[in-house]
């Protein structure tokens, strides 16, 4: 069944609010406690690639003769964000079309979306997604891998947000109107209120209600949890938790799943970044905003010449490896 929805949430919470949760709470940026959902981003599992650089005009650089296209991790290797690494081999379309699915993660990270999990598989590359797999996920092995892969299928955020949004029905507050909305949530977070807790990310709760308002279903951010899948899938593949068929096997079953939600990328985006924006509690209001900074990533790759996004989304995913 298609997932429905406004194409973005423009979150426009009264300043108040806004100062309360930044300031008063703080902003929770590593949010656990939800089944092992945490997101593997960064050399330390966290920290996220600081490159901004846009990726449209079109350049080529020489290898053994040939002319190709600029990509964005030369583009990031060139400010000194990314390591030298070999040319990515020839892959099957339909694998491309599942590293595509995470390809915004993986140049966050400042890697290659042509490599499987983004790297050349390499046994140093092996020990340091071990080392994020096991700091941000919790996973030291197969069978903690596929744990995790079970929690994320079996509902991940997309469970939490409709708790939340229930939660907020069940205290009266989601029929309020902005202001009031806002009022209510200022004196629960400042103390004035002490009859609803609201977790570590109180962020999570303006972006349910937003969602809510705007007729978007928790079902609708799947695509935060399918994404990962299928990073993940890639990750136990290159540290040796899966081999390659078996991962790729299962990264099909997940992808059909995915193009079945969704009818094109940028459907798949939105709802992945609504995803993302809900496991912030980002308001997407400041500048410096998490999710609108992955959103330029993705606007970034869209631009590129070497652009994940021209593969057909309906594409006939079969097995080819």
């Amino acid at each position: 069944m298609k997932s429905r929805g406004k194409n973005r949430v423009i979150l426009a919470v009264a300043g108040v609010l806004l100062a309360v949760l930044l300031a008063g709470c703080g902003r929770v940026e590593k949010a656990v406690g939800n089944g092992g959902t945490e997101e593997m981003a960064g050399t330390a599992g966290e920290n996220e690639a600081n490159g901004t650089e846009t990726a449209g005009e079109e350049e080529a650089s020489e290898e053994e003769g040939v002319n190709r296209p600029v990509t964005m991790a030369d583009l990031l290797q060139e400010n000194g964000n990314v390591a030298n690494t070999a040319q990515p081999p020839e892959l099957p379309e339909t694998v491309l079309w599942f590293n595509a699915t995470y390809a915004c993660l993986t140049y966050t990270n400042g890697w290659d979306w042509r490599w499987i999990a983004g790297q050349e598989p390499t046994e140093d590359n092996a020990d340091r997604a071990r080392y994020l797999l096991y700091s941000s996920w919790d996973v030291l092995d197969r069978n903690s891998g596929l744990e995790t892969v079970n929690n994320l299928l079996g509902g991940g955020h997309r469970a939490k947000c409709r708790e939340c949004m229930d939660n907020l029905q069940e205290w009266g507050l989601m029929d309020l109107g902005e202001q009031r909305f806002a009022e209510e949530m200022t004196k629960i977070v400042t103390g004035e209120r002490t009859d609803i807790d609201l977790g570590n990310v109180p962020g999570r709760y303006v972006v349910a209600y937003y969602m809510y308002h705007s007729g978007i279903e928790a079902e609708y951010i799947a695509a935060w949890n399918l994404c990962r899948v299928n990073q993940l899938y890639a990750d136990y593949y290159l540290c040796g938790f899966m081999d390659y068929e078996e991962a790729m096997d299962a990264s099909l079953e997940n992808s059909l799943r995915l193009q079945k939600m969704y009818d094109s990328w940028d459907e798949m985006m939105d709802a992945y970044l609504m995803g993302y924006q809900f496991w912030q509690g980002d308001l997407e209001i400041t500048e410096d905003s998490p999710t609108r900074e992955r959103r330029s990533y993705y606007e970034m790759l869209k631009k590129s010449d070497d652009n994940p996004y021209e593969l057909d989304w309906n594409m006939e995913l079969k097995k080819s490896w």
